[in-house]
C-alpha cells in the first residue's frame, strides 16, 4: 500500500497556520486514500511521538470522472512541529497523486509539496525488507534499493522470532517472538530494538498485522488460543480476544478499511473474523477437517481472502462479503504463506516442500504459473510496485530475490537460521 508522509515539518516564519490537500486518481481502478495530519510532540531530544488532528477517508473513482478527485481546504496546522501523512490503498492506490499546499495566517503561500505523479512504479524505491530468523534470534534487514544485507538486529536469546510486520509510515517494525511471548519493536532508522511488548505467558505468538492505520497490531495466539490486540501508540497489549480451546491460532490479516480480522486457526479448520471494533468473534469460517489453515493474506480491495491450507495443499478463497468459500485450489506442496500483489491481480503462495512460489489468478482463481524456488519456501512480500518478491527460504537460512513478472529468481541473500518470515515497508517521501 503506497504511503506519502512529509515527515516532521518544523514550522518556521514565515508560519504556516493551515494546510489544503489535493489528492487526484490518475489511474483506471478505484483507489481509497486516507489524509492524516499529525501534530509532531517534542521530546528533550528529537521526537516523542505524533497527535493526530485531522483525518478523511475519501474514495476516489478512475481518472476522468467526476470523484477522481478530492480536495480539503482550511485544516488547521499552526503547531510548531506537524506532518501530513497519506495512505492509498485499493487497486488503484498506487495511482494517487497529492498535493499538499501550507498557507501563512495572511493567506499567502508558505510552501508547496507534491508527488510527482501517482505512478509508485516510476519512483524509486525507499524501501526494506524485513526477515524473522526463528533459529538464531535475529532479524535481518535488506536495503531494497542495492539488494544487499543492511543490518543484523539480534533480538534476547530464546525469541525465536517468527513473524515481522511493518508500520505503515516505515518507521517501526514489529516482530513476534515465538519463544519468548512478546513482541519486539524495532526502529527502523537506526535497526535497533526500541521496546518489547509482553504477552501472557503461553501465548506463544505465531503471526503479527498492523492495521492499515498503524494504530493497533494483532498477533495470533498459537499457545493460549487468544489474538492479542496491540497498541502500537503506547507499545501496550491491550486485551486478548479469545478464541475456542483447541483453536490454536496462526495467521492473522487485517482488511484494508480496519474493520475486521481475519484469523486462521490451525487446531479446529475455522477462519474466525474479528469485529475490530468490538474485539469480538462476529463469524466463523468452518472448512474441511483436517485442512490445517495457518495464514491469511487480503487483496487491496478488501472482498478476497485467502486462506493456505497446509495440510490440503491447497488455498482457499473466501468472499469477504458474506463470509463463504468460493472455491479451494491447489497451490504446491505444504504450503505456509501467501501474499497477494499490490495491484490485486496475483497471489503468490509459497511452496514448502514443492520448492516453488505458486501463482494463482486472482480474476479466475487459477494456477497461473508455478516459479521454481529453492530452499523450501515459507514466506513472500511484494514490493508496493509489485516487480519483486521477497521469499523466506527455509533449509538454506537466505532470502530469495524473485522477479515477479518472469519468476527468475535475481538473487539471493543470506539471513539467519531458519529464515522464517519477511516483511516489506512501503513508504514514499516527498
Amino acid at each position: 500500500m503506497p504511503i506519502y508522509d512529509t515527515g516532521p515539518i518544523e514550522n518556521r516564519s514565515p508560519r504556516t497556520t493551515r494546510l489544503s490537500v489535493r489528492l487526484i486518481n490518475d489511474g483506471r481502478t478505484d483507489a481509497i486514500a486516507s489524509i492524516q495530519a499529525y501534530e509532531v510532540i517534542p521530546a528533550e531530544a528529537g521526537f516523542a511521538g505524533t497527535v493526530l488532528f485531522a483525518l478523511h477517508l475519501v474514495r476516489l473513482t478512475p481518472f476522468g470522472t467526476e470523484g477522481s478527485v478530492f480536495s480539503v481546504t482550511d485544516v488547521p496546522a499552526d503547531f510548531d512541529v506537524f506532518g501530513v501523512r497519506i495512505v492509498a490503498s485499493g487497486l488503484g492506490g498506487a495511482n494517487v497523486a497529492v498535493a499538499l499546499t501550507q498557507f501563512g495566517g495572511e493567506g499567502e503561500t508558505v510552501a508547496v509539496r507534491s508527488s510527482s505523479t501517482g505512478e509508485f512504479s516510476r519512483v524509486e524505491r525507499l524501501l526494506s525488507a524485513f526477515n524473522a530468523n526463528v533459529g538464531n534470534d535475529t532479524v535481518t534487514v535488506v536495503d531494497t534499493s542495492a539488494n544487499t544485507v543492511a543490518a543484523t538486529v539480534a533480538l534476547p536469546a530464546g525469541s525465536s522470532p517468527i513473524a515481522v510486520d511493518v508500520m505503515p509510515d516505515g518507521t517501526r517494525a514489529y516482530v513476534a517472538n515465538f519463544g519468548g511471548d512478546s513482541v519486539s519493536v524495532l526502529d527502523t532508522a537506526s535497526n535497533t530494538v526500541v521496546g518489547t511488548i509482553p504477552l501472557a505467558p503461553g501465548s506463544t505468538p505465531a503471526s503479527i498485522a498492523i492495521a492499515p492505520g498503524g494504530m493497533l497490531a494483532y498477533t495470533g495466539n498459537l499457545g493460549n488460543d487468544t489474538v492479542s490486540v496491540i497498541d502500537t501508540v503506547t507499545n501496550t497489549s491491550q486485551l486478548a480476544v479469545p478464541m475456542p480451546a483447541g483453536s490454536r491460532p496462526f495467521g492473522v490479516a487485517v482488511t484494508p478499511d480496519g474493520a475486521r480480522v481475519y484469523v486462521a486457526n490451525s487446531g479446529n479448520d475455522t477462519v474466525a473474523v474479528i469485529n475490530a471494533l468490538t474485539n469480538a468473534v462476529e463469524d466463523t469460517i468452518d472448512l474441511p477437517a483436517g485442512s490445517l489453515p495457518i495464514a491469511v493474506a487480503i487483496g487491496p480491495d478488501g472482498s478476497r481472502a485467502y486462506v493456505v491450507n497446509q495440510n490440503a495443499d491447497s488455498v482457499s478463497i473466501v468472499d469477504m462479503s458474506d463470509n463463504s468459500i468460493v472455491t479451494t485450489v491447489l497451490a504446491g506442496t505444504l504450503p505456509f504463506g501467501a501474499a497477494v500483489s499490490p495491484d490485486g491481480s496475483r497471489v503468490f503462495v509459497a511452496g514448502n516442500l514443492s520448492n516453488s512460489v505458486v501463482v494463482l489468478n486472482a480474476a479466475t482463481n487459477a494456477v497461473l504459473a508455478e516459479f521454481p524456488t529453492p530452499g523450501r519456501p515459507v514466506s513472500v512480500a511484494f514490493t508496493p510496485d509489485g516487480a519483486v518478491a521477497y521469499v523466506s527460504t527455509q533449509v538454506n537460512d537466505a532470502i530469495a530475490v524473485l522477479d515477479a513478472a518472469s519468476g527468475e529468481v535475481t538473487g539471493t541473500l543470506p539471513a539467519g537460521t531458519s529464515s522464517r518470515a519477511v516483511a516489506v515497508t512501503p513508504i514514499l517521501l516527498f
